[in-house]
């Protein structure tokens, strides 16, 4: 052997014995395993493959305060199969397998019976442990399935198991859809998003076991920690009223083509919203292609959208005037409608027609002239604008509403003067709703206050919760601030806001409500809106009010944002919703009709009267004793105009020969009238003949088919 090749055997050697030496010392390594931390080990194996783990609870339900589901947790189900579970008896399984598969197929349906025992064979074959059966089961069948031979044996003894999931649904769809919210994992809005502590309970643990694929399955139907489920929850939202408010809103929304809509309907005295609607049309509203916009809950306005008010913010303005000292009878010379201050002109809606000259402060407000506003403030302020924003604040228009709703946005009014844009003009802008900002309800919060006495409520969306059907937590009015200003400015603005919608007056809803049976306070909005280039001819309307105005129950406000029709006054566009609205609350809502004796003539105000056929109209007076003044004399038809203690009947002309005027009229009186001279009548709605396709006085020989909007 030579030298080289014994250098090659030494190191061969070498190797081999390190490589023995280091398998004697693994050998060992598995042999003290074994016996000394066999136990040790196992519990660590079993760690990989069985664990404690979260089990979510049941998420609570939100109900209307009338008791309608607005959102639930509907469980859905999942069946799944362990083939390999230790107390499978092979022999009943074959056993139950033919009955097994048939009650698969006509249970849950999707596959024959065939396909379902063929599919059970493969997975016990294969050694399945986690294998779908059928997935989004309804409860009644999951109970049904649970019935089934050999699925009735429980789940450790048969290897079926059921594997529950919450499904959150919300039956009225749209109606209050973003008020009640959305749940899911991240980015939840809404009721869902701001009471998520309390809807969504408290976890349990329960043992489970890692099957095939990762997933974990139960170990057993047992919990180590029970799960708590989360509270139901009531909401103040009564859903007839909700539908109203919805309705109405979008009616008008899609008759001008507008870009969204909101109303709030809240009680006076508690805070308590009862109808919240929010409405966003969907695409740009252009190239329709004749077919009506759509509209969608996809953004709640009411409290997230800041804008600048326009005329409503003349209420705070003024009363921040009156408790400056200026009088309400005080005389502002708005001449002609057209003023300039510090370079920018100012004009009231009627400056085309020659303005309304001299107004005393109340009459500026009814008729909500720009120019009396902005000199009504000039004269109280101009010396110390401070004193006008310390004014504002004082009464609460700079503070958010504090409702428990996530998203709502901070309004912006000068707080010290020289703040952000401030500057010479920016006291008479801001007299008439520009240069700040407020939401829907957080302006609502002021007419609220005016309405309850100065009292400033807290809106509130949320009544109870409820602990399996129990009252858990009842959430009483809070009271954010006693008093706002003065009683003598309170009953001022008071009156200020009746004269606005007075039947018998000139504010600018005068025309609003005189059907009504009730008397309505309020006040009308019409503001530019701002865009890219300034304020560019868009404009928002709005009517914030309450009602009946000299009891007020119920508070609403009713903002449309960027018609498209021509139409854009606050009176025209926002008062019928809030009219809508309000005439089914009046209806509806038995406090607004104290009993009482004798006949209508002794309540506090006479119901309204559709106008309709003479004889009809006055025998029902007669019969109940209402005071009715024939202003001259009557042929077959008259109209009905109610006032506080008498009603008004006057003639309804019916030409021969031209198409009638049928508004005011109920359906069945109209249809008479229509189709005795010879009109084919479509109709949309209920209620009182509001508009009419053709206009009164049209020949007849001009005219065919006739179409009545009622409401």
């Amino acid at each position: 052997m030579s030298d080289l090749d014994r250098k090659y055997a030494v190191r061969a050697w070498i190797l081999f014995s390190v490589l023995l030496l280091i398998g004697i010392g693994i050998f060992g390594k598995v042999i003290y395993i074994q016996t000394y931390e066999f136990e040790r080990w196992q519990q660590q194996g079993q760690s990989f493959t069985e664990q404690v783990r979260s089990i979510q609870p049941s998420r609570g339900q939100i109900f209307s305060t009338n008791g309608s589901v607005l959102a639930t947790s509907v469980p859905v189900y999942e069946l799944r199969w362990d083939s390999q579970v230790d107390g499978l008896d092979a022999q009943a399984l074959d056993a139950a397998l033919e009955d097994l598969a048939q009650g698969f197929a006509r249970i849950i349906g999707k596959r024959d019976a065939v396909t379902y025992k063929n599919r059970l064979r493969r997975a016990r074959q294969s050694g399945n442990r986690y294998h779908l059966v059928g997935n989004k089961l309804s409860y009644l069948q999951m109970k049904e399935l649970k019935e089934l031979p050999f699925i009735e044996r429980g789940r450790l003894r048969s290897g079926f198991m059921f594997i529950r999931e919450d499904k959150r649904l919300k039956p009225f769809g749209e109606l209050a859809a973003r008020t009640v919210g959305i749940d899911r994992d991240s980015n939840r809005v809404g009721l869902e998003a701001s009471w998520n502590a309390e809807l969504q309970g408290v976890e349990g643990q329960q043992l489970q076991t890692r099957a095939s694929g990762g997933v974990w399955i139960p170990a057993t139907d047992d919990y180590v920690v029970e799960p708590q489920n989360g509270y139901d929850l009531v909401s103040t939202i009564d859903m007839h009223l909700q539908d109203v408010a919805s309705r109405a809103l979008e009616k008008q929304l899609v008759k001008h083509n507008a870009a969204w809509g909101t109303v709030v309907l809240m009680e006076v005295a508690t805070g308590r919203i009862r109808a919240i609607a929010n409405l966003t049309r969907q695409g740009d509203g252009l190239d329709l292609g004749g077919e009506a916009p759509q509209y969608a809950e996809s953004y709640n306005h009411a409290i997230g959208t800041a804008v600048e008010p326009g005329s409503t913010f003349k209420l705070a303005t003024l009363m921040a005037a009156l408790e400056a000292g200026i009088a309400p009878e005080t005389v502002l010379s708005t001449g002609n409608g057209r003023m300039v201050f510090h370079g920018k002109a100012m004009h009231d809606s009627n400056h085309d027609r020659g303005g309304h000259g001299d107004l005393t402060l109340e009459e500026a407000f009814e008729v909500s002239s720009n120019i009396g506003t902005a000199l009504a403030i000039k004269q109280a302020f101009d010396a110390e604008p401070q004193a006008f924003l310390d004014g504002l604040n004082q009464l609460g228009v700079a503070d958010r509403t504090g409702i428990r709703l996530a998203g709502e946005a901070e309004p912006k009014v000068y707080s010290e003067v020289g703040e952000g844009r401030w500057s010479a003009l920016s006291l008479t802008q801001m007299a008439i709703g520009y240069e700040v900002t407020q939401t829907p309800l957080q302006t609502l919060a002021l007419v609220n206050a005016v309405a309850n006495n100065g009292r400033v409520m807290e809106p509130q969306l949320v009544e109870s919760l409820l602990s399996n059907g129990q009252v858990a937590e009842r959430f009483e009015p809070r009271v954010l601030r006693d008093g706002i200003c003065s009683e003598a400015t309170l009953a001022t603005c008071r009156r200020m806001m009746e004269g606005v919608a007075d039947p018998n007056g000139n504010g600018t809803a005068n025309d609003v409500f005189k059907k009504s049976p009730y008397r309505v306070a309020g006040k009308t909005g019409t503001a530019w809106i701002a865009g890219p280039n300034g304020y560019d001819g868009r404009y928002r309307a709005s009517f914030a009010g309450y009602f009946p105005a000299e009891a007020p129950k119920y508070s609403c406000i009713v903002v449309i944002a960027d018609t498209r029709s021509g139409v854009y006054y606050g009176s025209t566009i926002a008062g019928p919703v809030f009219q809508e609205l309000a005439d089914k609350v009046y209806a509806t809502d038995p406090t607004l009709h104290p009993a009482t004796e004798g006949n209508f003539a002794e309540t506090p105000h006479l119901p309204g009267a559709k106008d309709g056929a003479k004889a009809d109209l006055l025998t029902l007076y007669n019969a109940w004793g209402v005071t009715y003044i024939e202003t001259e004399r009557l042929g077959d038809w008259a109209r009905a105009t109610t006032q506080r203690d008498s009603v008004l009947v006057s003639p309804l002309p019916v030409p021969a020969s031209a198409v009638p005027d049928v508004r005011g009229l109920g359906l069945r009186d109209a249809l008479y009238l229509l189709e005795n001279a010879g009109l084919t009548v479509t109709t949309d709605g209920i209620g009182t003949v509001r508009r009419q396709s053709i206009i009164p006085g049209t020949a007849l020989r001009h005219a065919r088919t006739i179409h009545l909007e009622l409401s």
